[in-house]
Formats: structure tokens, sequence, C-alpha cells
């Protein structure tokens, strides 16, 4: 029996994406379209070197694909890091048409990283979890090396920011209109989310 909502399967490298990019598109998805809703699947994890190898990709969307009930559409979200994240999204997307031409995937790299995100919706996250009451995005956050020390250094004495422990809680809570703004990489996962809500 077929599902009246779109299911997404996601594909993630780090461990903190396992559990908050599940979490983040729950919330996002709403957010983006009153009343729309999508199954998400658990994350499958791959670890980036093997997001980029050809066979370690087709291995895991052969896993995904095989699931019940079948995802209408595979979301694959990455660091860049040094790289560009248009050239590194669109090398995942071809890497994956070889095996997988006939099914819709899409591929989303954080330009630096995940939480520099967290860094351009950071007004969101004042006062949560320790952070400052008066917590505000810094200019060009995609532009920041080191989003994770930007916001241990903001935290409590004695805190640092750790992926697992604190991912999962600031998806949550970051403002997503002002990442939206603020991160083009996180503007692309929105135009992403709302194609493939279609799909």
């Amino acid at each position: 029996m077929s599902s009246p909502y779109p299911i997404i399967a996601p594909i993630v490298e780090g461990h903190g994406e396992e559990r908050a990019l599940r979490g983040l598109l729950y919330r996002l998805i709403p957010h983006l379209r009153e009343g729309a809703y999508a199954d998400i699947q658990p994350a499958y994890r791959l670890p980036r070197d093997r997001i980029l190898k050809p066979a370690p990709l087709r291995q895991a969307l052969n896993i995904v694909y095989a699931r019940e009930p079948g995802p209408t559409s595979v979301l694959v979200l990455l660091d860049a890091d040094d790289d560009c994240a248009v050239e590194l999204a669109a090398q995942v997307r071809s890497l994956a048409q070889q095996s997988h031409a006939h099914l819709p995937l899409f591929a989303v790299a954080a330009v630096r990283e995940f939480e520099a995100w967290f860094l351009a919706g950071a007004a969101g996250l004042a006062g949560h979890l320790g952070l400052p009451d008066d917590l505000a995005p810094p200019p060009h956050p995609e532009s920041i090396r080191g989003a994770k020390e930007w916001l241990s250094d903001r935290m409590p004495r004695g805190v640092s920011y750790q992926p697992t422990a604190h991912q999962p809680s600031f998806v949550e809570h970051f403002d997503l209109d002002a990442a939206r703004r603020g991160a083009r990489s996180f503007a692309k996962l929105c135009r992403d989310v709302l194609r493939l809500l279609d799909t």
C-alpha cells in the first residue's frame, strides 16, 4: 500500500546529523509549506569519503531504496568543508545517477559545515542551553571556519559544543527564516525540500 505522503530517506555523513536532520525536516517541512507532511525515515550514515565513491554510495542507495515502504526520494547531506558546496552536491548527484538515475535524489552540501546554519539562525538559540540571551548571528556565517568553535566559545564555562549532544536540540530552536536569508546552502536545502514534497 503506497503512502499518501512523501517518504524521504536521508543519507548523512556525521553521527550528529543522524538524529538532527530528521528533526530538522519534521520542523522545516510545515514551516515551508503550511499543512505539509512527509514521513522521514531514519538516516543512513555514510562517511564523507565513502559518499564520494561510486561503489559505497551505490550500496547505500540500494539499501535505502529497498526499505518498506520505499522512499519517494533520497536527501544526501554532507559538509562542504573547504570544497565548493555547489560542485560537491553536483558530484554526489552525478555519482548517484550512475546507478540510480531513475530515482529522485537531492544533494545538499552545507557551506563549511552543518553548524554554519546554526550561526545564521543564532538569534533563535539565544538563551538556549546556557547560550547568551543576546546571541546574534555573525556577519557572513558561512565564511567562518570553525562554526563549532564559535558555538563553544559562547556556551557556559566548562561546556563545549558537541554535535551528537547539541545538534538534535539546536535544530528545534534556531531561526529558520534568518538561516534561510543568511546561509545560501540552507536556502538551497529549503528549495530542495519543497521540490521533494512534490516528488
